[in-house]
């Protein structure tokens, strides 16, 4: 009885191995004739070993088929692609890489890197896209997978909800500024392997997000001084706090204290965001009166319902926090990271640190609904952040049609291999229509 068990249980698995592999080669399939439906079948199936990778083959496509139109101009991309296609045709050996990088001011190496190999043979727009989007994609994808991974049961509304603005808060066509974006979800990526599962190999792919955007030196020695100082979670908290009321630092005392104690090369790589003539046009621009009221204020509803939801958390999930160590570690960090973020958001290009520990944030506000069962307070707080997720998503995705391509969502790997020169953005096919 045991031995027919046993051969009936081996049926069972090597049935199960058959039927994933089968699944998985129909999903590259569907893949190259059409990547949106992969996507939405990997999305549905996302407990299949498979469904990351198909994720991850969609933001590369993403990325070939990326729209750079007028709305681009302006954008990091644009200096991207200059630079790389000026490196064509150019022989430079990597004595002369390096004399140029060195020369450059540059921290972040690997834009440099991509542009100086891949402009050896090609000079087309769309590679140095495409790998860009291999390379935010992967990490964007295993940032996605790593929550989802952790989900028990069946995902709950809310969880799908709060997982869709995790992915809005740095999304794919977020590859118009590859450095700063990719280095988030490093980051990220990083951080959660150190906190959650406890390896060290996480601090140190963290501390590479620096070689991708140099602002990464900020969050990269918080995390240096978190794991000196430990959990702090009630003055972390108090410092999260009191920082909602600082309007904004002393450019003056920063700029002294830049000075005294960076290395040269962060002083010569921040002097111009900095200066107080940029300051002053930063803060008109802010200021502009002719913006959208949605565009003033998707973000800013988004960011104090995390912050409501880190309070709430703070104040009725001990028990949560007593039970799961490793969330309490990610917590504690966030609060510090998310005070320091709140003192450099008044700085020229410093908002940009809130999209990074809003990631973080969102981490364990996702676990923590799916996973854990809250208390009346929480309910009525989701209820009332509702109306603001729903307008985060919808600006959000309206902002991905100036570089959404229609080929990106309706055309496949074969007809973009056949579409040469710049992709038109659904946004200019929507202004043709109507």
């Amino acid at each position: 009885m045991l031995e027919k068990n046993k051969i009936i249980n081996q049926s069972v698995r090597k049935t199960g191995v058959a039927t994933g592999e089968k699944s998985g080669f129909y999903s590259v399939l569907l893949f190259i004739c059409w990547p949106l439906l992969s996507l939405a079948a990997a999305l549905k199936n996302y407990r299949k070993p498979w469904s990351k990778n198909i994720f991850w083959a969609f933001c590369v496509f993403y990325g070939l088929t990326f729209a750079i139109g007028a709305e681009s101009l302006g954008k990091d991309i644009t200096g991207y692609i200059s630079s790389y296609q000026e490196m064509y045709g150019h022989s430079m050996s990597i004595n002369q890489v390096i004399s140029y990088f060195a020369q450059s001011g540059e921290i972040d190496i690997l834009s440099l890197l991509i542009s100086y190999v891949l402009s050896r043979f090609t000079d087309s727009a769309a590679i140095l896209t495409m790998v860009y989007g291999a390379i935010f994609g992967f990490f964007l994808s295993r940032n996605i997978w790593f929550l989802l991974n952790r989900m028990k049961g069946k995902l709950l509304p809310i969880s799908l909800l709060l997982l869709t603005c995790f992915f809005l808060i740095n999304p794919i066509w977020n590859l118009n500024g590859f450095r700063m974006w990719t280095a988030a979800h490093v980051f990220i990526y990083g951080l959660l392997l150190f906190m959650i599962e406890g390896k060290w190999k996480g601090a140190g792919i963290a501390a590479l997000s620096i070689l991708v955007h140099y602002a990464f030196i900020v969050p990269v020695c918080l995390l240096i001084a978190y794991v000196v100082l430990g959990n702090r979670l009630t003055i972390y908290f108090v410092f999260f706090a009191v920082t909602f009321f600082i309007s904004e630092i002393n450019l003056e005392i920063l700029n002294e204290a830049i000075d005294a104690y960076a290395p040269q090369i962060v002083q010569e790589r921040t002097a111009g965001y900095r200066s107080e003539a940029y300051v002053e046009s930063y803060r008109a621009e802010e200021e502009d009166t002719n913006k959208n009221w949605y565009v003033e204020l998707y973000g800013k509803a988004f960011k104090w319902v995390v912050v409501g939801f880190l309070s709430v958390l703070f104040f009725r999930g001990r028990d949560f926090f007593d039970k799961n160590k490793e969330w309490l570690r990610l917590y504690s960090f966030i609060l510090l990271f998310y005070g320091v973020a709140n003192l450099m958001s008044s700085i020229p290009s410093g908002g940009r640190y809130i999209a990074v520990v809003n990631l973080g944030a969102l981490s364990l506000i996702i676990y923590f609904i799916q996973n854990y069962k809250f208390d009346v307070y929480m309910k009525r707080f989701l209820w009332a952040a509702l109306p603001a997720l729903l307008l985060f998503i919808i600006v959000s995705f309206r902002f991905g049609l100036y570089s959404m391509s229609p080929t990106s969502m309706f055309g496949n790997p074969l007809i973009a291999l056949f579409i040469s020169g710049d992709y038109i953005s659904l946004n200019d096919v929507l202004k043709m229509l109507i």
